[in-house]
């Protein structure tokens, strides 16, 4: 049976919480934090928490057939993706008989982020890779999706190297030319280059793990001592204003996760508690509706502003700034929009997630008996 990474699960909950707060904005509150204004580049966690789990899964499997291994992926990924973006397509709709109707929210209906020239790239999970697509369009998360699913593909292609030197050489190229291009501030598809370096690095780190585990025989006190100076270093990563920020907390997190991945310091066992658990188990839910829910709570403050003329929003730096007049309401509202988030995922995760897998299974089962 393939080992649970179960405190990576844990951190991951946390990850698609922390990207939840840096798109919220509310005057005076946590989230105007230095730490939660830093908290995108979690995405980068993601990519490289998918690398390694996916080299745990699938980099040393005997018989892995592309088949196997594309009906997984797809069908992990893209039932949710698929009932949120047509989710927003009705939204839209909705947008534009309120706009018809003399009420207009932010944009024009079905124009920049919800032009329906992206419906399809977003559909295909190709917004991301296409250079006439815009990538932050419909369900702004899912572009990191759109990153991981190709990934995928070519981490799969990678699998077909038979010689295992080859194939590390070919990852560690993989990582660190696209890290080199960071470095060096290529604008050009900077998604793509964040999602092939962070995840490769994964992978490598992945490589790293399995080639030292039951090797190193520090005692919880230590382990305890590497797993606290590493979130004290995240921590002060995000929250600072250095040069490559993006780099320097790519490499963080791929030690934060060799080294959470062991589980042995007190960190580790705080994060394997039941809350921390359920929250990994919801991230990808959690991280994939958030959107939808912060826009049905921004236009409840909008149609409130509008109704009984109290000033509830306030343009900050060109983004628009919830202030309920009082960081403490503030701070309350995010609590609750939180409290609905995960709350609403754990019926994605029921009803949609889990039940996409087990048609996925299905599936797979069904061409397995044809051929």
């Amino acid at each position: 049976m393939v080992k649970r990474f179960e405190v990576l699960d844990s951190f991951r909950g946390l990850a698609a919480i922390f990207v939840v707060l840096f798109h919220m904005h509310y005057v005076g509150s946590i989230t105007e934090l230095s730490f939660f204004r830093g908290t995108s580049l979690f995405v980068e966690f993601f990519f490289v928490l998918s690398g390694f789990v996916l080299a745990h899964g699938y980099g040393w499997k005997e018989n892995l057939k592309f088949k196997d291994f594309v009906i997984a992926r797809t069908f992990r990924l893209m039932p949710l993706h698929i009932v949120i973006l047509i989710v927003f397509i009705l939204l839209e709709f909705g947008k534009l008989f309120a706009y018809q109707h003399g009420f207009h929210f932010n944009d024009i209906p079905f124009t920049n982020e919800t032009n329906p020239n992206d419906i399809i790239p977003n559909l295909l999970l190709l917004q991301s890779w296409l250079p006439n697509a815009n990538s932050l369009s419909w369900n702004t998360p899912s572009w990191s999706i759109s990153i991981e699913y190709y990934m995928y593909m070519i981490f799969f292609a990678s699998l077909l190297i038979k010689k295992e030197n080859l194939k590390y050489i070919l990852w560690f190229l993989i990582s660190i030319t696209m890290f080199i291009f960071i470095f060096l501030g290529t604008e050009i598809a900077q998604e793509i280059l964040r999602g092939l370096s962070c995840f490769f690095g994964g992978v490598l780190t992945y490589l790293l793990y399995r080639n030292i585990e039951g090797k190193i025989n520090f005692n919880k006190n230590y382990f305890t001592l590497f797993e606290i100076i590493l979130l004290i270093l995240v921590v002060l990563t995000l929250s600072s204003d250095i040069e490559h920020k993006s780099l320097i907390a790519s490499l963080l997190f791929c030690m934060q996760v060799f080294i959470f991945a062991f589980e042995k310091g007190s960190v580790s066992q705080i994060l394997k508690q039941k809350i921390f658990l359920y929250l990994g188990k919801l991230s990808y839910s959690i991280y994939m509706i958030h959107s939808v829910i912060l826009f049905f709570s921004l236009s409840i403050f909008m149609i409130i502003q509008k109704t009984f003329n109290i000033k509830l929003e306030i343009m900050v730096d060109n983004v628009r700034t919830i202030d309920l007049g009082n960081p403490i309401f503030n701070n309350i509202s995010i609590v609750i929009t939180l409290a609905i988030i995960i709350f609403l995922s754990g019926f994605t995760y029921k009803y949609i997630e889990q039940k996409g897998q087990k048609m996925g299974k299905l599936f797979k089962a069904k061409l397995s008996n044809k051929f």
